[in-house]
C-alpha cells in the first residue's frame, strides 16, 4: 500500500519495472514470435461462469477476470505493489487520510458515447453504497466511504469518513470499475445481465452471451487509455476475446490441447507434467496472493463457538499430507490465512501448527466428547459430534471438492462427522446468511492484506456484504484491523497485520488449508497474455500469432 501523500505520474524507468507479470519463476513461457500483430480471435476457456456480471454486486473472482475486459479503473496496481495512472493521470491524499483528489484524463469515452468525467465516478461510487445495489464486496471495498465532491469536470474528490489506506488498491479493482451513466440512469435492474448492458469505458465491448457455453467481446477501437502498466498504448491487438465455460477439467484441458481453444484457465495441479511435454503449449503460472483456501468455523454456535472444538479440528487434519496428495506436489500447505505472496504475510507462523491426532483427541475428551457410536463417531450424552460444511457444486472446482472429501476423511479419523452438503446458489446465500452451518469454506484472491478486514472483521458479516464466515466478534482482532486500515505507514500496517493472522491461528477461527497457484496452459499461437497482481490474466497486450 502507498504511504505517500500524493502521486504524480510515475517516470518511465519506474514504469517499466512496474508492469504486469507474464509468468512465475518457473513457468514455461511461450516463444518471442516476432512483434504483436493486429487482429484475430483468442478463446480463453475457463472453469466457472458468472451468474452476476455487475463487480458492482459479485463478489466472484471470475467476475472480476472477465468483466476487467470493459471496465477501467482509476488507478492500476503495478506488480510491486505500487500504483499507476489509469484514468486518473494523478491523485493526492489529504493529511488525514480522509480525502483524495484525481486529476481525470479528458479524452475518455464510454463505448455509448458517453463522456467519462468526475459526474461519471460520482454517479458509480454512489451506485455501489446504495441499498437497492445490494452489493457483496465492492461496498466493503470501497470502506468508509462518504461523499464524491465533483470539484469540476475533470476532478473528483473522494470523502471518507475515517482515514482508510487502502482506498487505491480498492480504486484499482475491476469492482470499483466504472459503468456508463447512462446505463446506470437507463437500465438499473439490467446492470448484472451483461451483455449489451455493460457498457463501460474498457478495451473490449461485451457484445453477446450464451449462457452455459461462452461470452464474446469486441474490440473497442476507439480505445486509447490504457494503464501505464500496459505494454500496448493504444487499443488492444484482438479483434475478439471469447471466454468458453468448460467446467470439466478433461473437457478444458482437452480443448486446449485439440486447439479448440488458446488458452484452458484452472489448469488441474495433475495435468501439468502432461502437458508442458506438449511442444504446442506452454504452461504460464502465478502464485496466487489474498486469503487461501480455508475452512471458517461457525463461532456463533455449538460446537465451535469452544476453542477447543476449533483447535481439535485444527490438529486432527494433515493438511500438509492432504495438499501434497491432492495437488500433485504442485501446491503448497497453508500457514496462515494470507498467502506467501500477499503482502504483510507473516512467515513467523511457519511451522507452529501440525498434525497432532493425540493432541486433538486429548481436546475432544476434555470437552466431554468420549463415547463412540457404532459408526466410530465420538458422542456426548448420546449426541453425535456432527457438524456439516454447506458448499455450492457450480462454484466449487473438482480438486477442492477432493479436498474437501480428504478433511471429511481426516476428522472421521478423530471421531468427527463432517457432513458435505451441495446446495444450488439461492439456497445457499440465505441460509448462510442467516448463519444456519458449522463450516464453509473458500479462497479470496487479491494483492492487499486489508482483505482480512473483509473475512475477519465484526462488521463485515456475510449479510452485510462482508465474507467474515466464521462469525467472527474478537474485539481484538477489530481494533488492529481498524488500526491497520487507518494507518499509513507500511510496516506498522504489517505488524497488526500479523498480529490478526496469529490470533486466528491460534484461536482457530479457521483452518487455512493450501496455498494454490494460478496456471495456465497456452497455444504457442497465443502471445501477450499477463498476470495482474492479483493473478488474474489480463488480454490487453494479448496477441495471436496467425492473426485469425
Amino acid at each position: 500500500m502507498p504511504t505517500r501523500r500524493s502521486f504524480l505520474a510515475l517516470s518511465a524507468a519506474s514504469l517499466a519495472t512496474a508492469g504486469l507479470t507474464a509468468c512465475s519463476t518457473g513457468a514455461t513461457a511461450p516463444a518471442a514470435g516476432g512483434a504483436p500483430r493486429d487482429g484475430g480471435t483468442l478463446t480463453f476457456a475457463t472453469d466457472v461462469e458468472p451468474d452476476v456480471f455487475d463487480p458492482h454486486v459479485s463478489p466472484a473472482d471470475i467476475v472480476g477476470v472477465v468483466m476487467r475486459n470493459v471496465f477501467d479503473s482509476l488507478v492500476a496496481q503495478t506488480a510491486s505493489g505500487g500504483f499507476a495512472p489509469w484514468l486518473a493521470t494523478s491523485w493526492t491524499v489529504s493529511d488525514d487520510g480522509r480525502s483524495y483528489t484525481f486529476s481525470l484524463r479528458d479524452d475518455v469515452t464510454f463505448t455509448d458515447g458517453t463522456r467519462f468525467d468526475a459526474h461519471a465516478v460520482k454517479a458509480n461510487f454512489d451506485h455501489i453504497v446504495a441499498p437497492e445495489t445490494k452489493s457483496q464486496y465492492a461496498a466493503q471495498l470501497i470502506g468508509p466511504y462518504e461523499r464524491t465532491e465533483i470539484v469540476d469536470a475533470h476532478t473528483a474528490r473522494v470523502h471518507l469518513r475515517t482515514a482508510y489506506a487502502p482506498f487505491l488498491h480498492a480504486a484499482s479493482t475491476t469492482y470499483l470499475g466504472f459503468h456508463s451513466p447512462k446505463a446506470l440512469r437507463e437500465h438499473p435492474e439490467s446492470l448484472s445481465a451483461g451483455g449489451r448492458y455493460s457498457v463501460g469505458t474498457g478495451q473490449f465491448v461485451f457484445t453477446s452471451r450464451v449462457k452455459g457455453q461462452r461470452l464474446v467481446f469486441e474490440r473497442n477501437r476507439a480505445y486509447k487509455w490504457p494503464p501505464y502498466t500496459a505494454r500496448t498504448n493504444g487499443r488492444p491487438h484482438l479483434d475478439r476475446l471469447v471466454v468458453s465455460f468448460l467446467p470439466e477439467n478433461a473437457t478444458r484441458i482437452g480443448a486446449v490441447t485439440a486447439g479448440q481453444a488458446d488458452i484452458a484457465d484452472a489448469v488441474p495441479p495433475g495435468s501439468v507434467r502432461t502437458l508442458k511435454a506438449d511442444s504446442s503449449l506452454a504452461i504460464q503460472s502465478h502464485d496466487a496472493p489474498g486469503v487461501v483456501y480455508q475452512y471458517y468455523l461457525n463461532t456463533t454456535r455449538a460446537p465451535f463457538d469452544q476453542r477447543d472444538a476449533r483447535l481439535a479440528v485444527q490438529y486432527a487434519v494433515d493438511t500438509a499430507a492432504l495438499t501434497k496428495a491432492v495437488f500433485a506436489g504442485q501446491y503448497a500447505r497453508a500457514w496462515s490465512p494470507l498467502s506467501p505472496s500477499t503482502p504483510g504475510y507473516d512467515d513467523a507462523l511457519e511451522g507452529t501448527w501440525k498434525h497432532d491426532p493425540r493432541r486433538a483427541a486429548a481436546l475432544l475428551d476434555g470437552l466431554g466428547w468420549t463415547g463412540r457410536d457404532a459408526a466410530g463417531y465420538r458422542t456426548k450424552d448420546g449426541e453425535r459430534f456432527s457438524v456439516t460444511l454447506l458448499y455450492v457444486p457450480q462454484y466449487t472446482k473438482a480438486e477442492r471438492r477432493t479436498f474437501d472429501t480428504a478433511v471429511q476423511g481426516e476428522l472421521k479419523k478423530a471421531g468427527i462427522e463432517l457432513k458435505l452438503v451441495p446446495m444450488d446458489a439461492g439456497s445457499y446465500t440465505p441460509r448462510r446468511n442467516k448463519g444456519d452451518y458449522d463450516i464453509i469454506a473458500f479462497s479470496w484472491g487479491g494483492s492487499d492484506p486489508d482483505l482480512l478486514r473483509t473475512v475477519f472483521h465484526s462488521k463485515s458479516q456475510l449479510a452485510d456484504g462482508g465474507a467474515n464466515g466464521a462469525r467472527l466478534h474478537d474485539a481484538d482482532i477489530d481494533r488492529w484491523l481498524d488500526a491497520a486500515t487507518a494507518s499509513s505507514d507500511r510496516e506498522a500496517r504489517d505488524r497488526l497485520y500479523a498480529k490478526v493472522q496469529r490470533r486466528v491461528v491460534e484461536q482457530g477461527y479457521a483452518l487455512p488449508a493450501f496455498v494454490g497457484t494460478r496456471q495456465l496452459a497456452v497455444r504457442d499461437r497465443a502471445r501477450g497474455v499477463a498476470f495482474d497482481p492479483s493473478a488474474w490474466p489480463v488480454f490487453h497486450d494479448a496477441w495471436v500469432v496467425d492473426g485469425q
